[in-house]
């Protein structure tokens, strides 16, 4: 059985450092740009080599996370980056742009490619479709249970990744803009602002509220009660999430599951101690810990209302007695230690242990604190101490990071003959290195024996070797310094180090077609004064609106999309195009009935994901959708490639940005942009609008609940995207009327069409 893989983040080099030394398989990092965790410390280039070569000696593996949109404008230097971490041996990259992961192909077929967890690939189809694309492995999207991981790795020819450990996205990955639309901090470039984990309230239809707290704020998850079954289910490689996060927790998270992990292949099954359980919640947990979406939770399973923050570990109770402060708790704490005094609403006091405790009879603390502390503590009822920094543990963790690990057995042949340069040979596992040093001279006294040069050749210690065995050819009454034995060694194991570094580096068979990249592909497009428009319609009352303003007004060159809900209980036009979710779990895709659709007429669908693609190309003309995130020229050649007749362009373009995958766009395939649209923040599985109908944010603003088809959940933006201009550089012109009332179609068609005015609250978005 081949071993579950153990994957590490690495936000720095003393995390890298951390995770290789606890046990980590591989580590996964993030350059100093096109980095999911832009506000991570990150690697320049010259940490990068290191960091490949650190690894490499130590027999683990190393990822490159190029995992955010990358612009045209800055091709050229993602593949610069891309040369670099090639060339020096970097072990795969982690990719979300589309075009990214078409120009590897193209220019560094060898290179491995994992499919970022931001390609939102959440079924079998979609994973299949990777599979033949020539990804190597997948990143599941973290809302699958433990039945759809398994079926994916059964029926799909790819590695699968799974995230065991760490902070969750409530948002599907990769469709989310919430940071993006309301701070221009775009997730999807690395720079989450993470309004999810803000204050909100939910109310209902008429405004009341049904709940309020941090409703977005999901609680970390921690599945390592769950190592066999994610096993057994054939998951490839066990990811902790935690590129911001510093070096103790990665040394603890990965410490620990490494221990279970080799335990269950130890034993076939793990019971995992209550010291390390909790340890996991000393050094970052939200709210204690879930189990993600691995067995369909529900709401409050997975949502932490009373606090975004770490946690911590609950030690005991506090309380006030004749106005002095008491803590209840058999922890024993030490100077440097933090801890937190909480009331039952989460409010929290902070409190570093520096002299200022004393134990007391009964099992009581007596604390000193300051009278600002004080204050505030003491109208707290059944108020609970928690431990959020525990100074024991880092100094454990410092002490163990103070030693170099073996990692590598090496074997040695000494010869030491008369009249011959001395000569070392080392070897490990498949790599081997030599050296020599001065002839020997004849022993005048104490003739070097086998002895002196196994202490020498045992001296180590600062290296990642271990001698395993040692093999000498000695003649008699001979002598070499202890000073020449030690420099050989030293040479021969420098050596040897540099073979195992040097065996991972590339070249090219072909150097890189730079001004490729660079220039503008120049297409002569054949722009027409009347542009197409196309509109997206949520209900069959708003189908016949809009088929009715565009009959009044003679507009012949248009497309309405329709709900494939809608399709069965409605005549629709054969020149219509369907649409789905775009989150397809593979017991969605299973209710689409093909047969129907193209009994009813339908001729035209859009396509939302990988999944989508793969059961319906070969029966319909392809309409891509927005979620596919394409923002660069090459993304929109890969989704050409795919057979789309249609591509709808990311919402996070400029206008400057959208002309310029227009005009490098060959004629069969049109480029569309949306020009108004409700856009929705962000989709997930939970089920607020059955509670309410808003979440109200701190500054007031209401955003809209909806359910769609298959009753995921979208919170839409309060102010709607609205670009007037006339001159908007596509094909196809976009009105997207979801969650809209027919009041509000009615003033931007009466808006745009007969420029009269409008009365709601907009915005132009990137434009």
């Amino acid at each position: 059985m081949k071993k579950v893989e153990l994957l590490s983040p690495a936000g720095g080099f003393e995390e890298l450092i951390s995770a290789i030394q606890a046990g980590a398989d591989s580590v996964y990092v993030g350059a100093k740009e096109f980095s999911a965790r832009a506000y991570a410390k990150n690697f320049s280039e010259d940490e990068l080599i290191r960091a490949i070569d650190y690894c490499h000696q130590r027999g683990k593996k190393i990822y490159l996370a190029i995992n955010t949109l990358i612009y045209d404008e800055e091709i050229p230097k993602a593949l610069k980056l891309l040369e670099l971490a090639y060339k020096e041996g970097i072990d795969a990259v982690i990719v979300q742009d589309f075009g990214l992961l078409a120009i590897i192909k193209r220019e560094f077929a060898d290179l491995p490619i994992h499919a970022s967890t931001q390609m939102t690939i959440h079924n079998l189809f979609g994973a299949k479709v990777l599979s033949r694309l020539g990804v190597k492995r997948v990143v599941l999207a973290r809302e699958l249970n433990i039945n759809e991981i398994k079926n994916i790795k059964k029926g799909a020819d790819i590695e699968v990744e799974v995230f065991v450990h760490g902070a969750l996205c409530i948002s599907y990955s990769g469709q989310c803009l919430f940071s993006s639309i309301l701070f221009k901090r775009s997730g999807n470039r690395g720079q989450c602002s993470q309004p999810c984990r803000l204050y909100y309230k939910l109310l209902s239809k008429d405004k009341k509220i049904a709940d309020e707290g941090y409703l977005l704020s999901p609680r970390d998850i921690c599945l390592l009660d769950h190592i066999p079954d994610l096993i057994e289910a054939g998951v490839d490689s066990f990811k902790i999430e935690g590129r911001l996060k510093d070096k103790y927790y990665v040394y603890t998270l990965t410490s620990i599951y490494r221990k279970y992990i080799d335990m269950y292949y130890q034993t076939g099954k793990i019971e995992v101690e209550g010291e390390d359980k909790n340890k996991l919640f000393l050094v970052f947990n939200r709210g204690n810990f879930s189990k993600g979406y691995l067995s369909n939770p529900s709401y409050d399973n997975l949502i932490f209302k009373s606090a975004p923050n770490n946690t911590g570990l609950l030690i005991g109770s506090f309380y006030f007695k004749d106005g002095r402060l008491f803590m209840k708790t058999s922890y024993d704490l030490t100077n440097g230690d933090i801890i937190a005094f909480r009331s039952e609403k989460f409010e929290e006091v902070l409190l570093e242990i520096n002299n200022n405790i004393s134990k007391c009879q009964g099992g009581r603390v007596k604390v000193d604190i300051d009278f600002a502390r004080k204050k505030v503590l003491k109208d707290v009822s059944n108020g609970q101490v928690f431990l959020v920094k525990s100074k024991q543990l880092e100094d454990e963790v410092d002490q163990v990071l103070k030693k170099e690990k073996k990692f590598r057995k090496v074997n040695f042949e000494v010869t030491i003959k008369r009249g011959e340069n001395i000569k070392a040979i080392a070897k490990t596992e498949f790599f081997e290195a030599h050296a020599t040093g001065p002839v020997p001279e004849e022993a005048k006294s104490k003739p070097t024996t086998y002895q002196n040069i196994l202490d020498s050749f045992s001296k180590l210690g600062g290296t990642i070797f271990e001698l395993k065995r040692l093999k000498v050819h000695l003649d008699d009454n001979i002598f070499v310094k202890i000073s020449d034995l030690n420099l050989l060694r030293k040479e021969v194991i420098e050596k040897l180090s540099e073979s195992i570094t040097c065996s991972f580096k590339r070249s090219f068979q072909k150097p890189l077609e730079m001004l490729y990249y660079l220039e503008t592909r120049q297409i002569d497009k054949m722009k027409t004064s009347h542009k197409r428009f196309s509109f997206i319609v949520d209900s069959f009352l708003q189908y016949q609106k809009v088929k009715g303003f565009l009959l009044s007004h003679k507009i012949e060159n248009f497309d309405i999309y329709v709900p494939y809900t809608l399709i069965f209980d409605h005549e629709f036009s054969e020149n219509d195009i369907v649409y789905f979710d775009r989150i397809t779990h593979d017991n969605d895709l299973e209710k689409i009935d093909i047969k129907t659709l193209k009994n009813r007429g339908f001729k035209k669908v859009l396509i939302r994901n990988l999944g989508q693609y793969d059961l319906l190309k070969d029966h319909f003309d392809l309409y891509f959708d927005y979620s596919f995130n394409v923002v660069n020229s090459f993304a929109m050649d890969f989704i050409k490639s795919l057979g789309a007749k249609r591509l709808c362009l990311s919402c996070e373009l400029s206008k400057q940005q959208i002309k310029r995958i227009w005009e490098n766009t060959p004629n069969d395939l049109e480029i569309e942009t949306v020009v108004f649209w409700k856009i929705p923040l962000m989709i997930n599985k939970l089920k607020f609008f059955e509670k309410g109908s808003y979440l109200q944010d701190r500054k007031g603003e209401l955003l809209k609940l909806i359910s769609t088809q298959t009753l995921k959940n979208e919170i839409l933006n309060p102010a709607a995207l609205y670009i007037d201009d006339k001159d908007v550089p596509a094909d196809v012109i976009r009105f997207d009327f979801t969650a809209c009332s027919i009041d509000e179609i009615t003033s931007i068609f009466e808006n745009y069409f007969d420029a009269k005015s409008v009365n709601l609250k907009l915005t132009k978005g990137y434009y």
